[in-house]
């Protein structure tokens, strides 16, 4: 499991526009981030769903309250419509993340958010596994074991569009190869893209050669 399903995601954090009151953490873990939202904007009301009963119980001491289930299943009547929906690496978990994103989406009204997160599996590490005949499952990462599907920065784009979203934003988060002073070469070489990016945000299409250095994607869209 992902060292992240317990940690407070500020890059996450920092995507859920200022304007949301009412967020649903799907895959809420044991409610860090929710917690972390909850300090800095007192004024916000945050719910999770979280699979594991124990962990549930966890974070509902610290959220407005936490469905122990799975998402794609009804949530309590009593919850009114989130106005964002926070996905922090929990779709690729789930056989049809593609059927359980266009089932809550749905429920959302026009201008609401979704923020997610979803690993890249065409980052260096795991190319360079598989040039060398290596697909090896892992505790955490990329190929976390209890990873159900994966993927590219297009079919991240191919996800959240086929949900009926409008992306906002997409951001990266990357790490690069070793040691340090290959590393720093590699950003200098690449910090013309860094800049473009920072004006236009990452492409929808095409090619980037920032993507092998792509640990996850970060994307803010919104129901039209």
């Amino acid at each position: 499991m992902s060292t992240d399903y317990y940690k407070e995601r500020p890059e996450i954090l920092r995507l859920i526009p200022e304007s949301s009151r009412r967020v649903l953490d799907v895959g809420c873990g044991s409610g860090l981030l929710g917690k972390a939202l909850k300090r800095d904007r007192p004024d916000i009301e945050v719910r999770g769903i979280e699979p594991v009963a124990e962990v549930a119980a966890q974070a509902r001491s610290v959220l407005d309250d936490v469905y122990a289930g799975f998402a794609g299943t009804p949530l309590p009547q009593s919850w009114p419509a989130p106005d964002c929906l926070v996905f922090a690496d929990t779709l690729e978990h789930m056989p049809d993340p593609w059927q359980v994103l266009r089932s809550m989406v749905s429920g959302l009204g026009s201008g609401a958010t979704v923020v997610l997160s979803l690993p890249n599996v065409a980052h260096h590490s795991v190319a360079w596994s598989l040039l060398r005949g290596r697909w090896e499952y892992q505790d955490w990462g990329i190929l976390d074991r209890t990873h159900l599907r994966f993927f590219t920065r297009r079919s991240v784009v191919q996800l959240v569009e086929a949900a009926g979203l409008v992306i906002e934003k997409i951001e990266r988060v990357e790490t690069y190869p070793g040691p340090g002073a290959f590393e720093m070469f590699l950003r200098a070489l690449l910090w013309p893209l860094h800049r473009l990016e920072a004006r236009r945000g990452a492409p929808r299409t095409g090619s980037s050669l920032l993507d092998p250095f792509t640990m996850q994607y970060l994307v803010r869209a919104r129901v039209a």
